[in-house]
Protein backbone atom coordinates (compact mmCIF):
# COMPACT_ATOMS: atom_id res chain seq x y z
CA UNK A 1 0.00 0.00 0.00
CA UNK A 2 1.13 3.61 -0.89
CA UNK A 3 1.33 6.33 1.85
CA UNK A 4 0.09 9.47 0.70
CA UNK A 5 1.63 12.32 1.78
CA UNK A 6 0.56 15.96 2.23
CA UNK A 7 1.37 18.94 0.76
CA UNK A 8 2.83 20.22 4.09
CA UNK A 9 5.82 17.05 4.40
CA UNK A 10 5.82 16.60 0.13
CA UNK A 11 10.14 17.49 -0.54
CA UNK A 12 10.41 20.48 -2.01
CA UNK A 13 11.48 20.64 -5.69
CA UNK A 14 14.37 22.09 -6.70
CA UNK A 15 15.83 23.18 -9.96
CA UNK A 16 19.18 22.20 -10.56
CA UNK A 17 20.60 24.18 -13.42
CA UNK A 18 24.28 23.39 -14.75
CA UNK A 19 25.88 25.31 -17.05
CA UNK A 20 26.54 24.02 -20.66
CA UNK A 21 30.63 23.50 -21.32
CA UNK A 22 31.67 26.02 -24.22
CA UNK A 23 32.10 22.74 -26.49
CA UNK A 24 28.52 21.99 -26.60
CA UNK A 25 27.26 25.29 -26.38
CA UNK A 26 25.25 26.49 -29.55
CA UNK A 27 26.06 29.75 -31.50
CA UNK A 28 24.72 32.63 -33.17
CA UNK A 29 23.30 31.64 -36.92
CA UNK A 30 23.47 34.01 -39.92
CA UNK A 31 21.32 36.95 -39.17
CA UNK A 32 20.36 37.10 -42.73
CA UNK A 33 19.56 32.94 -43.29
CA UNK A 34 16.96 33.99 -40.03
CA UNK A 35 15.45 37.60 -41.46
CA UNK A 36 12.08 37.02 -40.79
CA UNK A 37 8.65 39.20 -41.74
CA UNK A 38 8.33 42.30 -41.70
CA UNK A 39 11.39 43.06 -43.88
CA UNK A 40 14.62 43.35 -42.45
CA UNK A 41 13.50 42.66 -39.46
CA UNK A 42 15.78 39.60 -38.28
CA UNK A 43 15.40 37.67 -35.28
CA UNK A 44 18.13 36.12 -33.03
CA UNK A 45 18.88 32.30 -33.56
CA UNK A 46 20.80 29.79 -32.22
CA UNK A 47 22.52 26.66 -34.34
CA UNK A 48 24.60 23.73 -33.01
CA UNK A 49 27.74 23.62 -34.75
CA UNK A 50 27.85 19.73 -36.44
CA UNK A 51 29.46 17.36 -34.66
CA UNK A 52 33.17 16.42 -35.94
CA UNK A 53 34.11 19.54 -37.14
CA UNK A 54 36.05 22.17 -36.12
CA UNK A 55 33.71 24.73 -33.86
CA UNK A 56 32.81 27.33 -36.01
CA UNK A 57 29.82 28.44 -38.14
CA UNK A 58 30.47 29.86 -41.25
CA UNK A 59 27.67 30.85 -43.32
CA UNK A 60 29.47 31.17 -46.79
CA UNK A 61 26.89 32.65 -48.88
CA UNK A 62 26.19 35.93 -46.53
CA UNK A 63 29.54 35.33 -45.50
CA UNK A 64 29.16 35.73 -41.99
CA UNK A 65 30.61 33.40 -39.14
CA UNK A 66 30.66 32.83 -35.50
CA UNK A 67 32.93 30.20 -33.29
CA UNK A 68 31.77 31.25 -29.90
CA UNK A 69 28.43 31.46 -27.52
CA UNK A 70 30.12 34.86 -26.47
CA UNK A 71 29.86 36.19 -29.71
CA UNK A 72 26.15 37.26 -29.77
CA UNK A 73 25.79 38.06 -33.03
CA UNK A 74 27.61 36.60 -36.00
CA UNK A 75 30.88 38.24 -37.87
CA UNK A 76 31.34 40.01 -40.95
CA UNK A 77 34.03 38.11 -42.48
CA UNK A 78 33.95 39.73 -45.89
CA UNK A 79 37.73 41.01 -46.02
CA UNK A 80 39.07 37.45 -45.16
CA UNK A 81 37.57 35.28 -47.83
CA UNK A 82 39.95 32.27 -47.18
CA UNK A 83 37.37 31.20 -44.49
CA UNK A 84 34.63 31.30 -46.59
CA UNK A 85 36.63 29.08 -49.48
CA UNK A 86 37.49 26.65 -46.67
CA UNK A 87 35.42 23.67 -46.35
CA UNK A 88 36.24 19.79 -45.83
CA UNK A 89 36.62 17.71 -48.97
CA UNK A 90 33.69 15.01 -50.34
CA UNK A 91 35.68 12.63 -47.66
CA UNK A 92 35.53 14.38 -44.08
CA UNK A 93 38.75 14.12 -42.36
CA UNK A 94 38.13 11.50 -39.72
CA UNK A 95 37.69 11.84 -36.10
CA UNK A 96 41.11 10.81 -35.02
CA UNK A 97 42.91 13.21 -37.45
CA UNK A 98 40.38 15.93 -36.84
CA UNK A 99 41.03 16.12 -33.03
CA UNK A 100 44.77 16.04 -33.99
CA UNK A 101 44.33 18.76 -35.99
CA UNK A 102 42.23 21.42 -33.64
CA UNK A 103 44.97 20.32 -30.80
CA UNK A 104 47.43 21.01 -32.71
CA UNK A 105 46.64 23.82 -34.26
CA UNK A 106 45.30 25.31 -31.13
CA UNK A 107 48.73 24.64 -29.48
CA UNK A 108 50.38 26.82 -32.20
CA UNK A 109 47.80 29.69 -31.35
CA UNK A 110 48.14 30.11 -27.89
CA UNK A 111 52.37 29.84 -27.92
CA UNK A 112 52.74 31.81 -31.36
CA UNK A 113 54.22 29.20 -33.37
CA UNK A 114 54.31 28.87 -37.59
CA UNK A 115 51.52 30.44 -38.48
CA UNK A 116 51.26 33.50 -35.78
CA UNK A 117 51.66 36.41 -38.25
CA UNK A 118 49.00 35.16 -40.24
CA UNK A 119 46.44 34.16 -37.49
CA UNK A 120 47.45 37.81 -36.15
CA UNK A 121 46.82 39.20 -39.28
CA UNK A 122 43.53 37.52 -39.80
CA UNK A 123 42.55 38.86 -36.13
CA UNK A 124 43.26 42.13 -36.90
CA UNK A 125 40.87 42.06 -40.64
CA UNK A 126 38.22 40.66 -38.15
CA UNK A 127 38.75 43.10 -35.12
CA UNK A 128 38.98 45.80 -37.96
CA UNK A 129 35.77 44.83 -39.76
CA UNK A 130 33.49 43.78 -36.59
CA UNK A 131 34.11 46.95 -33.88
CA UNK A 132 31.87 45.68 -31.01
CA UNK A 133 34.87 42.59 -30.73
CA UNK A 134 37.04 45.06 -28.86
CA UNK A 135 33.88 45.81 -26.18
CA UNK A 136 33.46 42.43 -25.08
CA UNK A 137 34.48 41.46 -21.80
CA UNK A 138 36.16 38.45 -23.73
CA UNK A 139 39.00 38.56 -25.65
CA UNK A 140 38.56 38.41 -29.50
CA UNK A 141 42.09 36.17 -29.76
CA UNK A 142 40.01 33.54 -27.37
CA UNK A 143 36.55 33.78 -29.13
CA UNK A 144 37.79 34.36 -32.61
CA UNK A 145 40.66 31.65 -32.09
CA UNK A 146 38.59 28.96 -33.66
CA UNK A 147 37.44 30.94 -36.45
CA UNK A 148 41.11 32.10 -37.33
CA UNK A 149 42.53 28.71 -37.30
CA UNK A 150 40.06 27.27 -39.05
CA UNK A 151 41.49 26.68 -42.80
CA UNK A 152 44.65 25.84 -41.28
CA UNK A 153 43.02 22.90 -39.09
CA UNK A 154 41.11 21.75 -42.03
CA UNK A 155 44.22 21.38 -44.40
CA UNK A 156 45.86 19.73 -41.28
CA UNK A 157 43.31 17.42 -40.89
CA UNK A 158 43.45 16.23 -43.98
CA UNK A 159 47.00 15.46 -44.67
CA UNK A 160 47.56 13.98 -41.23
CA UNK A 161 44.56 11.24 -42.74
CA UNK A 162 47.18 10.54 -45.54
CA UNK A 163 50.22 9.99 -43.20
CA UNK A 164 51.78 6.49 -44.43
CA UNK A 165 51.61 3.81 -41.57
CA UNK A 166 53.71 3.33 -38.60
CA UNK A 167 56.17 2.92 -37.84
CA UNK A 168 57.38 6.10 -40.43
CA UNK A 169 61.27 6.13 -41.88
CA UNK A 170 62.19 9.81 -41.54
CA UNK A 171 62.26 10.14 -45.29
CA UNK A 172 58.77 9.88 -45.05
CA UNK A 173 58.60 12.52 -42.70
CA UNK A 174 60.57 14.91 -44.32
CA UNK A 175 58.57 13.99 -47.18
CA UNK A 176 54.96 14.86 -44.88
CA UNK A 177 56.85 18.27 -43.68
CA UNK A 178 57.21 19.64 -47.24
CA UNK A 179 54.09 18.60 -48.54
CA UNK A 180 52.17 20.10 -45.84
CA UNK A 181 53.89 23.38 -45.82
CA UNK A 182 53.03 23.55 -49.30
CA UNK A 183 49.53 23.26 -48.53
CA UNK A 184 49.74 25.76 -45.16
CA UNK A 185 51.40 27.99 -48.04
CA UNK A 186 54.57 27.46 -46.02
CA UNK A 187 58.58 27.85 -47.22
CA UNK A 188 59.52 25.50 -44.63
CA UNK A 189 57.62 23.95 -41.80
CA UNK A 190 60.57 21.87 -39.28
CA UNK A 191 58.55 21.40 -35.71
CA UNK A 192 60.66 20.76 -32.59
CA UNK A 193 60.73 17.74 -30.22
CA UNK A 194 58.08 19.06 -28.09
CA UNK A 195 56.00 20.41 -30.85
CA UNK A 196 52.44 18.26 -31.12
CA UNK A 197 53.03 17.67 -34.75
CA UNK A 198 56.08 16.11 -34.19
CA UNK A 199 55.03 13.93 -31.50
CA UNK A 200 51.92 12.97 -33.69
CA UNK A 201 54.27 11.95 -36.80
CA UNK A 202 56.10 9.58 -33.94
CA UNK A 203 53.57 8.02 -32.36
CA UNK A 204 50.77 5.46 -33.36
Amino acid sequence: MYKRQSLATAPTATARWQPLAPAVQPLPACTICTLRRPPHHATPAWIHPAPGLPRAMICTRHQQASSDPRQRIPLDIRALPELTHARPTRQPPTAASLSWAITITTRWYDHHQHLHQRWRTRLTQLTAANPHLTHSPASPALTCRNLITYPETLTLAAALDRLPPHPRTRTQQTAFLHNLAGRLHLTRLAPADHDLLWQRLTTR
